[in-house]
């Protein structure tokens, strides 16, 4: 049971691998205030690295084992029954389904609001038809930057105001060590080594990336190396794509890992190709970690990255412009060290977790309805 003065959270998510929306959840449980609320954290599949982690701070986990983009009435049922149990102040859903689930909910749990997280800028037609449907049934929207703000705008007349919190970071420090990493990927010494982080969908851009990485091990004097992390729908594709254009070993798909910052510690440069975003964590976790990113004009990217001076902005989708960035930091050499420290040091006075969770709170206390324990 929760105590009378606390107000209850209960997060939804589709499931719990390494994307942007997971990351922030583990931040949360470690920055909420315990005091004034309680927090749940359902996911609709089973698995997931973060699962693990979220519990690791102290908060309850439960994984309801679907497939995915599956709901069975079963499963929807006992979902019900635990929210209820749990009885929230507010459901806030992460991403498409579960914000569209969120609201739903509210009308079998007596008390309960919804609010939606809107990490992107791009929805299709019926995903913004359905959005605007459902408006009625959502109590506000959280969204992270200004394109989303404006974007989630659109569909959210009458589904309550859109709150901007700003974007904030909470980067783990490297366990082990540069040279051991490397050794453990059987990477040579003057590898240059980049990497890339996300779900292997068509939204990340990872094809025109495979395109790009195979004109720069043409052209450059270097050995470069790409390192994928994550994993997705696409992997036979992006593999049978990369196998085809690069020499075997130049580029290699690492799956799920639990260790995305002692991979960053041990690579050279970031890259993020995607064609659209809302603002690309990421990107912030790379310049945290002091490494140079080339990143592409999505979302919140161009605000993030500052031109010259921490890594260099590309236009989405230009194979060309991509490659002649990646050259461009590699020719870099001491310089592009220092673009990576400047990074951090943007990193560390501008994104603090703390200030984003804390502007989450303050939305939450605003649509809590006088009276309504957590």
């Amino acid at each position: 049971m929760k105590a009378d003065s606390r107000i209850g959270i209960l997060h939804l998510i589709s499931g719990l691998d390494l994307g942007g929306a997971e990351m922030m959840l583990l931040w949360t449980a470690r920055h909420f205030d315990r005091e004034s609320f309680d927090l749940m954290v359902v996911s609709l599949m089973s698995g997931g690295p973060m699962a693990s982690l979220i519990r690791a701070e102290g908060v309850e986990v439960v994984e309801m084992g679907q497939k995915r983009g599956r709901l069975s009435p079963r499963t929807f049922f006992r979902l019900v029954r635990l929210v209820r149990s749990f009885a929230p102040a507010i459901i806030q859903g992460h991403l498409f389904h579960s914000n569209v689930l969120s609201r739903f909910l509210v009308l079998l749990v007596p008390g309960a609001r919804s609010i939606s997280t809107r990490h992107n800028e791009v929805d299709n037609a019926s995903r913004r038809t359905i959005y605007s449907i459902t408006a009625l049934l959502s109590a506000g929207t959280v969204v992270f930057s200004e394109p989303v703000r404006r974007h989630a705008a659109k569909d959210s007349s009458s589904g309550g105001p859109v709150h901007l919190a700003p974007y904030g970071i909470d980067p783990q420090e490297p366990s082990v060590g540069r040279d051991a990493v490397r050794l453990e990927l059987g990477l040579l010494s003057h590898d240059y080594v980049w990497m890339a982080v996300g779900r292997l969908t068509r939204q990340k851009g990872f094809d025109i990336l495979i395109e790009a990485f195979s004109s720069l091990c043409k052209e450059s004097e270097m050995t470069p190396v790409l390192l994928f992390v994550g994993d997705g729908e696409d992997r036979g594709s992006l593999e049978a794509q990369a196998s085809g254009m690069v020499e075997e070993g130049f580029v290699r798909f690492l799956g799920q890992r639990d260790d995305v910052a002692n991979l960053l510690g041990a690579s050279d440069a970031f890259v993020l190709s995607s064609l659209w975003e809302g603002g690309p964590l990421v990107v912030l976790e790379a310049m945290a970690a002091g490494v140079p990113v080339v990143a592409t004009r999505v979302g919140d990217a161009s605000n993030m990255v500052v031109e010259g001076e921490t890594g260099v902005l590309v236009q989405p989708g230009d194979v060309a412009d991509l490659a002649g960035a990646m050259r461009k930091v590699m020719e870099q050499g001491q310089e592009a060290s220092q673009w990576g420290l400047r990074g951090k040091e943007r990193v560390e006075s501008k994104y603090s977790y703390g200030r984003t969770q804390r502007s989450m709170e303050e939305f939450y206390r605003s649509l809590a309805r006088p009276g309504r324990n957590g």
